[in-house]
């Protein structure tokens, strides 16, 4: 027999809508009947109830909050579900608007039995905080309708399954309302009354279709199934229940982004170098935050602060209705050398810092500094992008100022001369040639000087000691 777990997520879209109060009354309406299609628990303990109408809810609650139905976004978040199982069970069926559907055979072994599977992944769903409503059974259509009804059984008893599902109505189950129409017009109305007619006689006064759903329904017929496979793009959209318009503010929902991204990066092995975040505005405004990690990380909390530290520059030009977070660049998480068993030390790698600075100056502010084979002093040094790696730095074999003048100045101040000349004749090849005796000086003021003089004697600054 094969063992099926359906979980029914009644009021998705509800859960899955980011609100800082829990204790607002929230209702999800079907903005074509406008009627209610899910409620929170506050409205539901005012009275308001799925299948209520709009009109009647508000009467009941004044203060309540309303929001419009998104099919695209229930789906969005089944989606974002199916990836988090998939850490803890494999075989996953999507099951459109509110449902997912998991082969359990299969991983019996693996946990030991269907009590230790329960437990782990009950345990492992619960840290999304979504209402759920659960079930096994011995086919598809067994564990989705004894889901549906909130059975709330974990049994791997097929004759306990099938006397549970017996005295359910026909209205309960997946068939078409013609099929159960036609049904009770005989005298059929439970699904008793349904599985103790033979299958000829079935197959002989109705259509074809419901046949296939008795024959799927006992296990008998072969259930055709997509089973879910986890994507390779990570691209997530986050609704918001009210508009903000402090960043700070951002920091709550888009740290439930980045525990997605987090599970969604653990699943590959892999970690993220950079992210955009698209802010949703008022008026259908739209404006990007790019997010930089130099070493590249997975784990939501290091990227919080990365995020916290870019956000504090960033001026919202309009409220924010929404965030969609995505990553732009990232690869497989590389082995580190750190110690097994004392851990991190608390020290941070030079990326770690690197990437700490570029989200609080800015990534185009952040360089590294590389020494080149130019002779010529302004550009003995160039700057690099700081993540690159030096493999082969020049050794300084002369003695040269620690600080470099940004452009040589005239020499204001009386030295005595310590040491040179060295004559630099070079940059003929660029045209941007120079010809001049440098010397090592001391001023009267006791100062460690770099000075030069051109070829028409003249005497510039052009760097100091330390």
């Amino acid at each position: 027999m094969q063992l099926w777990l359906y979980l029914h997520f009644p009021t998705l879209q509800l859960d899955a809508l980011f609100a800082d109060h829990a204790e607002q009354p929230i209702v999800i309406v079907d903005g074509q009947r406008f009627q209610i299609v899910q409620v929170n628990p506050p409205a539901f303990a005012l009275g308001i109830k799925a299948g209520m109408g709009l009109g009647s809810a508000s009467a009941l609650c004044r203060d309540l909050q309303v929001h419009p139905y998104d099919a695209s976004q229930e789906q969005q978040t089944l989606v974002d579900i199916a990836q988090w199982l998939y850490l803890v069970t494999s075989d996953i069926v999507l099951q459109p608007p509110q449902g997912i559907l998991l082969k359990v055979t299969d991983m019996l072994c693996l946990y030991g039995g269907l009590e230790a599977y329960w437990q782990r992944l009950s345990r492992h769903l619960n840290t999304l905080g979504y209402r759920y409503c659960y079930s096994t059974g011995f086919s598809p259509y067994s564990a989705i309708l004894l889901a549906k009804s909130a059975t709330m059984l974990i049994s791997d008893d097929k004759e306990r399954l099938l006397a549970t599902i017996r005295p359910f109505p026909l209205a309960c189950t997946e068939l078409a309302d013609k099929s159960v129409s036609a049904l009770q017009r005989v005298g059929v109305s439970t699904l008793a009354d349904l599985l103790s007619l033979p299958m000829a006689e079935l197959a002989r006064r109705f259509d074809i279709d419901l046949v296939n759903y008795v024959g799927r329904l006992l296990g008998q017929f072969k259930h055709p199934m997509a089973f879910y496979h986890p994507p390779e793009k990570f691209h997530r959209y986050l609704e918001l229940l009210y508009e903000i318009e402090n960043t700070q503010w951002l920091e709550k929902p888009l740290k439930t982004l980045l525990e997605r991204l987090e599970s969604f990066l653990t699943l590959r092995d892999h970690v993220a170098y950079e992210l955009q975040l698209t802010l949703h505005q008022r008026d259908n405004q739209v404006d990007t935050v790019t997010f930089t990690s130099a070493c590249g990380d997975s784990m939501a909390k290091r990227w919080l602060i990365l995020c916290q530290l870019t956000l504090e520059t960033l001026k919202l030009s309009a409220p924010v209705q929404g965030l969609t977070l995505a990553i732009i660049r990232g690869g497989p998480l590389e082995a580190t050398s750190r110690d097994m068993f004392n851990g991190p030390q608390g020290q941070l790698s030079s990326l770690e810092l690197i990437g700490l600075l570029q989200a609080k100056l800015g990534k185009d502010k952040v360089c590294k500094v590389l020494l080149s084979q130019d002779p010529r002093p302004e550009k003995a040094t160039q700057l690099c992008d700081p993540s690159a790696s030096i493999n082969n730095p020049i050794s300084a074999t002369r003695c040269r100022p620690s600080v470099l003048l940004p452009a040589p100045e005239p020499l204001q101040e009386k030295i005595a001369i310590i040491q040179g000349p060295e004559r630099l004749v070079t940059g003929w090849w660029d045209g941007d040639d120079i010809t001049r005796d440098y010397f090592i000086a001391r001023s009267d003021k006791g100062r460690w000087l770099w000075v030069f003089r051109n070829q028409d004697k003249q005497w510039f600054l052009h760097g100091q000691f330390s």
